[in-house]
């Protein structure tokens, strides 16, 4: 049996890239969609009311931007940056998403896919294993979720969230079960967005696993 040391976390495994980490790549390109709607809701800044409680929309022009927002829902530069003065902020959402299907679509010989979220981000989980198998994976992973953490401050909604200590994921078998405030779910596995257990599932899970361990101890 031959092992490799997992291209983002360097764990020992069978795979180039260990399941936890693709199950974790494949969360955050799930969460883009979402999250790109969220900061498009985000444009323009919030305008305040008036100090007698009444609004001001109509005495004063609505603010500018938000230059974060402004800066990920902007296109991205013609030219090569050459200079790191030149570059401010984050990479433009739809620039990088459009950069790495460029990417795919050169190596792996495939149409280019319509310069949208939604399309995108389904080309790049359809081409999830084999990107996986490259050594610039790593890369990928950060660059993604790099987006997804700028975005989710941006906009406010990374959710609040509760780890679940001593109940291993039914899936992927880590300690990674949390639980969302707010969230529909009991329990969640941070890192497999197919594993989300409601009330009953969970308390079956966790006198399943008690019961296994006091047979074992």
């Amino acid at each position: 049996m031959n092992l490799f040391e997992c291209y983002v976390c360097g764990d020992p495994q069978e795979s180039k890239t260990c399941d936890r980490c693709q199950n974790g790549i494949r969360g955050l390109l799930s969460a883009l969609p979402e999250l790109y709607r969220a900061l498009e809701g985000r444009r323009q800044r919030a305008q305040s009311g008036g100090g007698d409680g009444h609004s001001a929309t109509l005495l004063h022009a609505p603010l500018p931007g938000d230059e974060q927002v402004l800066n990920l829902l902007g296109p991205a530069s013609r030219q090569a940056v050459t200079n790191a003065r030149d570059q401010t902020g984050e990479t433009p959402f739809l620039a990088l998403l459009e950069s790495w299907c460029q990417a795919l679509s050169e190596e792996r010989a495939v149409d280019h896919v319509k310069r949208n979220v939604t399309a995108m981000t389904a080309r790049l989980t359809a081409h999830l294993p084999w990107i996986c198998a490259q050594e610039w994976v790593a890369d990928f992973a950060e660059e993604i979720g790099g987006l997804v953490y700028a975005v989710q401050k941006i906009t406010m909604t990374a959710p609040k969230k509760q780890p679940l200590r001593g109940v291993t994921c039914p899936s992927c078998e880590s300690l990674t079960l949390v639980r969302h405030f707010p969230g529909d779910w009991a329990a969640e596995c941070a890192l497999c967005p197919s594993v989300r257990l409601d009330d009953r599932d969970y308390e079956d899970l966790v006198r399943s696993q008690a019961a296994k361990l006091k047979v074992e101890g």
